[in-house]
């Protein structure tokens, strides 16, 4: 298997680790999605990523990838629910991570990306109240969704999502997470970050 795009991105590294807990053996073929372009949509016409290139099949979108992986190589549900009202919930809870994590982003290209005289203090403050609000929701749910947490993190795809997302956001902008406002998703990040897996996986 070839894992394509840079850990440095989110959605690249969660994959990475999943691979990792997974136990798949793959090699990382480190295109950006800024300056590889052209080669990036030879493999993904959307031209992002990450990509994961298994024989002759091309499988893009974390999530996508995330869920065919489990499916084939989770069959107890051990890293993610099999069905009913836990998956439900889960898939709630990944949904609103990534949707955070994209306003995230988004407000980060609308000040990095644009010429300074482009850029929409309105919109990037629009993206922004997103992304804390699914944030909030998430702390608000922590209990819930991590009800072991006590014993430290296993970790699970959630675990790996929840985690990766708060260590690149602190990472861009080191005041956006305020460890008074979302103390369990913080402290969470802090102790799967030690686990080897994310270690191995850790941008450079």
């Amino acid at each position: 298997m070839i894992l394509v795009g840079r850990v440095g991105s989110p959605y690249v590294r969660r994959t990475a680790i999943l691979l990792d807990v997974i136990g798949i053996e793959f090699e990382n073929s480190a295109l950006s999605a800024m300056t590889d372009q052209e080669e990036l949509r030879g493999i993904n016409p959307l031209g992002r990523v990450p990509a994961l290139i298994d024989g002759k099949t091309v499988l893009v979108d974390s999530v996508a990838i995330a869920l065919t992986l489990l499916d084939r190589h989770d069959p107890v549900g051990a890293l993610w629910p099999r069905g009913g009202p836990a998956m439900a919930e889960a898939l709630q809870a990944l949904f609103i991570a990534n949707g955070a994590l994209d306003k995230f982003v988004a407000s980060y290209y609308e000040r990095t990306r644009r010429p300074l005289e482009l850029v929409h203090p309105p919109w990037r403050a629009h993206c922004e109240g997103q992304a804390h609000g699914g944030l909030d929701e998430l702390e608000r749910q922590f209990a819930r969704l991590r009800p072991g947490a006590e014993a430290g993190p296993a970790p699970d795809y959630l675990d790996i999502v929840l985690a990766t997302m708060i260590t690149f956001m602190t990472s861009v902008d080191a005041d956006f997470i305020d460890a008074a406002r979302y103390p369990r998703l913080v402290d969470w990040s802090s102790r799967c970050e030690k686990l080897p897996a994310f270690l191995r996986r850790k941008p450079g």
